[in-house]
């Protein structure tokens, strides 16, 4: 019996013709040959910002403004400045980003009210202060002892209130945040800061009466 062969035969057509071997990509090269990503080149925007230049340009062709242009643009900066004003105070949360760092997010909106709806001596404690410390400079001893006794019994009730409107702040804002990533020594620290601020300066401004009900605290006025 004859010995097959090692190689097989190649294919033969039904004519008779012997197909060709298709040739590897890896008879030459020995591997395979990469295909080429397809890369797509990078769009322009569609409307791209202008350059200082292309700016200044744009100004020279338009022309020197009118009084009346002028005056329509002081007008129109000063209804932005106004609408972002009344969006602080609404606690609007789209006018959130004009607050500073520390008075953002929906947390010190909360302890913010929680500390205008309560009336506090704490609120009169830089007018008390600046007053004993004038009439602290006049040559009486005994004015001046009744003096000291009146800042310590003023810092005593203030500590007494700190404690608790951080209780007050911890109840309230825990319960409606449980998530919350604020740590609670930032939010005590925030709102007896406020605390002891006078109302009328108090930035940004109160929003809530001394009246105002749990339910409302830290919602966006309508």
């Amino acid at each position: 019996m004859a010995k097959k062969s090692a190689q097989a035969a190649p294919a033969t057509e039904p004519n008779g013709t012997v197909e060709p071997k298709p040739v590897a990509a890896t008879d030459k090269k020995g591997k395979a040959t990469p295909k080429r990503p397809n890369q797509s080149k990078a769009r322009p925007p569609v409307n791209p910002p202008l350059s200082n230049k292309e700016k200044r340009e744009a100004v020279k062709k338009s022309g020197p403004l009118t009084k009346e242009q002028k005056r329509q643009a002081k007008e129109d900066v000063r209804a932005e400045r106004a609408r972002i004003a009344e969006g602080q105070w609404k606690g609007d949360p789209l006018f959130d980003k004009y607050h500073l760092a520390r008075d953002r997010g929906p947390e010190r909106l909360l302890v913010r009210d929680i500390v205008d709806s309560r009336w506090s001596i704490g609120q009169y404690y830089m007018f008390g202060a600046f007053a004993i410390l004038i009439f602290s400079t006049s040559g009486s001893v005994q004015l001046q002892s009744y003096l000291f006794i009146a800042l310590l019994v003023l810092t005593a009730v203030i500590v007494v209130e700190s404690i608790c409107l951080t209780r007050r702040v911890k109840r309230l804002v825990f319960a409606r945040f449980p998530r919350t990533e604020q740590r609670k020594g930032g939010l005590y620290w925030y709102a007896i800061q406020r605390s002891i601020m006078p109302r009328s300066m108090r930035n940004p401004r109160a929003r809530m009466s001394y009246k105002a009900k749990e339910d409302d605290l830290g919602k966006v006025v309508k």
